[in-house]
């Protein structure tokens, strides 16, 4: 009597856009190469990179069938970088990665596990800590963001308060797509955040771990908006980036399957809520 056959795990493809990473790059590929998840593919976009990242992607790809690699000819810009990785993944399922970070070796085995079990999730979190460049671990571990149970309003205030890692968490490609593209301006991954959560849950996946490396000095806000608007990122600047990203926010919400009720909620709420959120930001030094 034969076996039964398995069914095959869904694909799952990791887009990792780069850019002058070449401190870490090895070190990560190999932290995702290393998954005990067997259906994976990794997409590796280098953005003109001027350092060893070029010839460090040649290395891991080479002989690899799990790695393709993409360059562009010139600095396309953060979030075309990180739309180029989804529109060339195949998987069922898709995360971004860093250049710099680790995973634990069941990160995405765990995050299929609870999406398969929770059809209604978009996103899937593991925890998540900080380390230093010597690999180090310092502060506590950062919450996972878990909405099941709530109504779609609630998810998208729950979010509006809570950190921006999800992310980097395991993602249906279809809803994904769905709600991109990226929008190329500070507080981007808000506004994809928002349009995903309105869409489905986030749930934890408390077995795993990503661990998030600080690869610079400690900056407050007002030093990250700098650096973002530097050449390397090419965000769309805006006078008053703050009015820009509470247009978005509110532009996503009417345009969401919220009921009418719940849009004018929300815009009556909204105004005094994201200065609050802005104000605790700026105190806080990353």
């Amino acid at each position: 009597m034969t076996e039964p056959v398995a069914p095959a795990r869904p694909l799952v493809t990791i887009g990792l856009p780069v850019y002058n990473e070449e401190a870490f790059l090895e070190p990560a590929l190999a932290s995702l190469l290393a998954q005990d998840y067997p259906n994976l593919e990794i997409i590796v976009s280098d953005n003109a990179s001027t350092d060893a990242t070029p010839v460090i992607c040649e290395r891991a790809g080479a002989g690899n069938p799990r790695i393709r690699l993409l360059r562009a000819d010139s600095n396309l810009g953060s979030a075309a970088n990180f739309m180029r990785c989804l529109d060339a993944a195949r998987g069922e399922l898709f995360m971004w990665a860093a250049g710099h970070d680790q995973w634990s070796p069941n990160f995405i085995a765990e995050c299929v596990a609870v999406l398969d079990e929770y059809p209604a999730a978009v996103i899937a979190v593991p925890e998540s800590r900080w380390i230093d460049v010597d690999d180090q671990a310092f502060g506590g571990r950062v919450s996972v963001l878990d909405t099941r149970g709530m109504e779609p309003l609630a998810r998208l205030f729950t979010l509006l308060w809570a950190n921006m890692h999800p992310i980097y968490g395991l993602m249906r490609t279809a809803a994904l797509r769905a709600a991109c593209p990226v929008p190329n301006g500070s507080g981007g991954d808000l506004i994809l955040l928002a349009r995903l959560i309105l869409e489905g849950d986030c749930i934890p996946a408390s077995k795993a771990l990503w661990s998030r490396r600080q690869v610079r000095p400690p900056e407050t806000m007002h030093d990250r908006q700098q650096r973002y608007r530097g050449s390397q990122f090419k965000l769309g600047k805006s006078l008053f980036p703050l009015a820009r990203l509470a247009w978005e926010v509110l532009r996503t919400t009417w345009k969401s399957r919220l009921s009418v009720v719940d849009k004018i909620a929300f815009t009556m709420a909204f105004p005094w809520l994201l200065p609050a959120r802005y104000l605790v930001a700026r105190r806080r030094v990353a």
